[in-house]
């Protein structure tokens, strides 16, 4: 029998899967892991934020805070301060020494750092018109303290940053990229956080004022403003329209009276 070579019917070194397939499947996998790896953790910062010292808290905030210089406002930072050390923080909260850090930027926002730092932006200020606003707006924060919000934000953030260098290396465009669009997607807290803060915060304000006059004005005022400071703000937090709704109706469900705020007068808050 004469022997006639013949090529085989298939090339073993070409795969029969099409490689768009192929692309699919792996990017399908690599996104399935890097879901769960977020979702894992996510679990392991929430355990870890409830066991934070409040001493380890002080360094990460000291560390934070260098981003954040005092402003050249004495005065004022003293009212500031004053105005947050009367309200009733519950007793979870005492380890803390809060103070307010005053920045001039016209963006109407306030954020939480570790420690008992709460930033606010002079923006902020020039849009409150009662002590009572501005109290609501310190008492939210004073919510995420004591539910450990701004632990959880800050534990993801850290941990996308460095599995990001772990796996893709220091200086790696991809992990820039990741960071920053973890940072972006994560700018502000989740829906729930900020609604149990304003929760929170409207107890405070009930128990200094004896009335929840105030709670909402600030919230009412930006949704008929369009400012790009005030832009800054949505991005970070719920669209006010649905916070004016969940405050009202906590204020009805438990019968918060509803009475006038106390007013700002110029002298005590400009220079």
């Amino acid at each position: 029998m004469k022997f006639t070579p013949r090529l085989p019917r298939e090339n073993v070194n070409v795969s029969s899967t099409h490689p768009l397939a192929e692309l699919l499947w792996l990017t399908g996998g690599l996104v399935l892991i890097a879901l769960s790896g977020y979702l894992l953790l996510g679990l392991l910062v929430d355990w870890a934020a409830e066991s934070v010292p409040v001493r380890a808290e002080n360094w990460l905030g000291a560390k934070a805070a260098e981003q954040f210089p005092a402003q050249p406002s004495p005065a004022l930072q003293h009212r500031l301060d004053l105005l947050l050390d009367r309200l009733p923080v519950a007793s979870p909260l005492h380890d803390y020494s809060f103070r307010v850090s005053l920045q001039e930027t016209p963006e109407v926002n306030a954020f939480a750092l570790p420690g008992g730092r709460i930033v606010v932006f002079s923006g902020l200020l020039e849009q409150v018109e009662s002590e009572n606003e501005l109290a609501m707006v310190l008492a939210h924060e004073l919510g995420h303290y004591a539910h450990r919000d701004h632990l959880r934000r800050l534990g993801r953030g850290f941990g996308v940053t460095v599995a990001a260098m772990l796996l893709l290396g220091k200086d790696s465009f991809i992990t820039d990229f990741v960071s920053q669009t973890f940072l972006t997607f994560e700018a502000g807290y989740s829906r729930t956080q900020e609604t149990a803060a304003d929760d929170y915060g409207l107890k405070l304000l009930v128990a200094r004022y004896g009335h929840a006059g105030g709670a909402v004005d600030l919230f009412r005022r930006m949704t008929d403003r369009s400012q790009a400071g005030i832009a800054a703000l949505f991005a970070s937090h719920p669209h006010p329209d649905d916070r004016i709704a969940a405050l009202e109706r906590v204020i009805l469900n438990n019968g918060y009276p509803v009475e006038e705020p106390e007013t700002l007068e110029d002298e005590n808050w400009e220079e």
